[in-house]
């Protein structure tokens, strides 16, 4: 008896163990780390990053030699008939040819510039993906705690057509206020099934895009961590703004496009050397050794003159130049009004969530009151229900400002390249 009581007790320690198991919660960290190596837009940028690094640490293959091997052999076949057949000829080349440019300083730095920017890129898209991982991810929090609200309505509701069921058969309540009962209850159950269906396919589409095969016992925890902040946007452009990705990005781009003017205007218009060595055999002489060797020096003469193909395409690329810095200072202009923008609107959007937890709380008390009121038979069933719909869009409303306020500093603490976190050390008292 004792031993079947001790397997019936391991079993349902196993089941319960088993049950444990298969329950998995995602928190925020986990669904980043599962973004970053599920990204194919990522894992290509890291290919091409990989790539430019080589060729970054390989600077030394821009000035090494071209080098050629060569063999052949000729055998005549003659036309005439008794003619002597010419022995077969056979030969060996070796060559080496190495040219420099006064440019090719310029083609180095550009070369290593470009791994900068491969690096710099990969860093912006990484950063990207977190930043709409983790607006997903708080958006599928908000409809998580969206599906609370309704089915607690969804109980309001049915709870309240029982105790109308009861109160209609003692003759306490109308016909028409227990059919209005029935018709909310139904409407209740329609919204949360609605909503429940939403939630279940946006958080299908996220786990699939996250790896994983999307189940019932995977849950998303976490919590937004809504605080107040009050933001000095004059701040926030001093000390960050040389700090943005596009701004560096594009300094970056005016730093390539003046060495490549550099490397236009030196590869067009100042002499090259080229210097070459071969050594050949042949069977003809008896593999005697060959040895040649050349330098040539070739001096442009077309691009200096005006208005050629030569000199165009040197101007060309000066343009190019001073195109980039007028972009800087348009993307420097922008990015000043875009930091101010989101600090407003952070601002504005926090009095916003404050009058929604004030209407929230209104509502829960104004429903409160409405309910006694009912019970009692001073307030007739339809006024009832739209007193406590008004609790539920308050609800909601509330959902919806907390989620806006956080999408808004998760996207300004993007711009500014910055942890969410280091945005207190910007924020006033208020």
């Amino acid at each position: 008896m004792g031993s079947r009581m001790c397997a019936i007790l391991l079993f349902f320690l196993a089941a319960g163990s088993l049950t444990a198991q298969e329950v998995r919660s995602l928190t925020l960290e986990e669904v980043c780390r599962l973004a970053e190596q599920n990204s194919i837009s990522l894992q290509k940028r890291a290919i091409d990053l990989e790539f430019d690094r080589i060729r970054a640490k390989s600077l030394w293959a821009q000035i090494f030699p071209s080098i050629s091997v060569r063999g052949g052999a000729e055998y005549g076949f003659p036309l005439v008939a008794n003619t002597p057949r010419p022995d077969p000829s056979y030969t060996a080349t070796l060559g080496l040819s190495l040219g420099f440019s006064a440019a090719l300083p310029f083609t180095m730095a550009n070369i290593s510039l470009a791994y900068k920017n491969s690096l710099l890129n990969y860093e912006e898209a990484r950063r990207v993906l977190i930043n709409e991982t983790s607006k997903t991810f708080y958006s599928l929090l908000a409809q998580k705690n969206n599906l609370q609200v309704l089915e607690g309505t969804m109980r309001l509701a049915m709870d309240q057509m029982e105790r109308d069921r009861i109160a209609r058969q003692s003759g306490y309540v109308g016909e028409l206020d227990f059919l209005s009962a029935q018709v909310s209850s139904e409407r209740a159950k329609l919204a949360y099934n609605r909503a429940l269906t939403d939630y279940q396919n946006a958080l299908g589409k996220f786990l699939v895009a996250l790896g994983l095969v999307p189940q019932e016992t995977l849950v998303l925890e976490g919590n937004p961590g809504i605080t107040a902040l009050f933001l000095d946007p004059e701040a926030l452009i001093n000390e960050r703004l040389a700090r943005r990705p596009d701004l560096i990005a594009q300094r970056n781009e005016i730093e390539r496009l003046k060495n490549a003017r550099t490397e236009s205007f030196l590869s067009a218009k100042s002499p090259s050397i080229d210097l070459s060595a071969s050594w050949g055999a042949s069977l003809n002489n008896g593999f005697a050794d060959t040895v040649i060797a050349r330098a040539a020096v070739t001096i442009p003469f077309d691009s200096w003159m005006p208005r050629t193909k030569a000199d165009q395409t040197v101007k060309r690329s000066g343009a190019e130049y001073q195109k980039a810095r007028l972009e800087l200072q348009n993307m420097e202009n922008n990015a000043r009004q875009e930091i101010r923008s989101y600090a407003d609107s952070i601002s504005n959007t926090w009095t916003e969530l404050e009058i929604a937890r004030l209407q929230a709380s209104y509502a829960q008390r104004a429903y409160e009151l409405a309910e006694r009121s009912y019970r009692t038979g001073t307030m007739n069933f339809l006024d009832f229900e739209t007193v406590r719909n008004r609790l539920t869009e308050a609800r909601q409303q509330q959902l919806q400002s907390e989620l806006n306020y956080k999408i808004l500093v998760l996207d300004l603490a993007s711009s500014l390249n910055m942890e969410e976190g280091e945005l207190q050390n910007y924020s006033k008292q208020k």
